[in-house]
């Protein structure tokens, strides 16, 4: 309590919240009111979770929910809430209907096409939804921080990129056994969708640049799994709630 009571003084006086303050504070369990307005976040609670997000207009801190309670070590992200049409959405769902610790998504377009000036936090290294990553990592180091993100089949490279539902990644060239059993894990909640694994099935949208995936795997701690999702897909998962709960099984099972 007395170093957060530092940490709010002196975020009052310099008008603003570092780095290492924010991963701080995403760290804790059940993140405090007064802290949030150091970072330009509204603090409120529902259903069990509590919410922070930025409600300025064109505020871009995002939207991150924490579950109060008991819950499995995995983070369900959005980064691309608008531009990836219905990821937003989806991850929300899953944190509702699973047992995940927390769950983020973005506030402002990747292409400014919601009036706001253009920001994609999935290339922003010290936004807070790296720090947000981050502060989960600290709490839950062998956690899972799992990306949602959309593709469109006809800007593919290849036919089999074009004809999957979903491409599985790391956000490296080493997909590793976790990566693996988790595209395991979807190709049977998915079936008989095609379900491929980057690079090892497929050349395309390996995350390889991903910000949030190149933090986590500096800092050393909860993993970082990267999922690209047909549209065709991610309207199925809206319309069939058992589809999507099966895909929120896999990701448990993931950070278990």
């Amino acid at each position: 309590m007395i170093r957060w009571a530092i940490l709010w003084l002196s975020g009052l006086l310099a008008g603003g919240c570092s780095s290492a303050d924010a991963r701080d504070y995403f760290a804790q369990a059940a993140p405090q009111e007064r802290d949030a307005a150091i970072l330009g976040l509204a603090r409120s609670e529902e259903s069990g979770s509590i919410m922070l997000r930025d409600t300025r207009h064109c505020g871009s801190g995002g939207e991150y929910r924490v579950r109060k309670g008991t819950a499995v070590p995995f983070a369900i992200t959005a980064p691309h809430a608008f531009h990836d049409r219905r990821t937003g959405e989806l991850a929300m769902r899953i944190f509702a209907r699973s047992r995940a610790a927390a769950a983020a998504q973005n506030t402002v377009a990747r292409d400014g096409s919601d009036g706001c000036e253009a920001l994609d936090v999935a290339r922003q290294g010290e936004h807070l939804f790296t720090q947000f990553a981050l502060g989960f990592s600290d709490r839950f180091p062998d956690g899972l921080v799992v990306q949602l993100h959309g593709f469109n089949g006809a800007k593919r490279s290849s036919s089999r990129a074009e004809e999957a539902s979903a491409i599985v990644s790391n956000g490296t060239a080493s997909p590793g056994p976790d990566t693996l059993d988790l595209a395991d894990c979807l190709s049977r909640a998915l079936a008989p969708r095609a379900v491929l694994v980057y690079p090892t099935e497929t050349s395309e949208l390996g995350a390889e640049d991903n910000a949030q995936g190149k933090a986590l795997r500096e800092a050393g701690g909860a993993r970082f799994a990267h999922l690209e999702l047909s549209a065709d897909l991610r309207g199925a998962m809206i319309s069939d709630e058992q589809l999507l709960d099966s895909v929120g099984s896999c990701l448990e099972e993931a950070a278990a």
